[in-house]
């Protein structure tokens, strides 16, 4: 599973889906209330460490994914 983020906090993986998004979060020990109906919010306190096992794109590529038109 491949983890992305953005500068605004947004969390998402891939392959993309509401199960797998939860399995991430319990991987990086991310708290249910973290999420937010398509995503992931990254805590702020833990924004560095979190950060580094992901890959940082840009807002519209967190969408992309989101929808279901991005591709690796």
């Amino acid at each position: 599973m491949i983890y992305y983020c953005d500068r605004h906090r947004h969390l998402v993986c891939m392959p993309y889906s509401v199960d797998n998004l939860h399995v991430m979060a319990k991987t990086l020990d991310i708290k249910q209330c973290w999420f937010h109906k398509d995503h992931y919010d990254i805590p702020k306190r833990r924004i560095v460490e979190i950060q580094a096992k992901c890959q940082i794109v840009s807002s519209r590529v967190i969408l992309k994914i989101i929808k279901g038109n991005y591709y690796v």
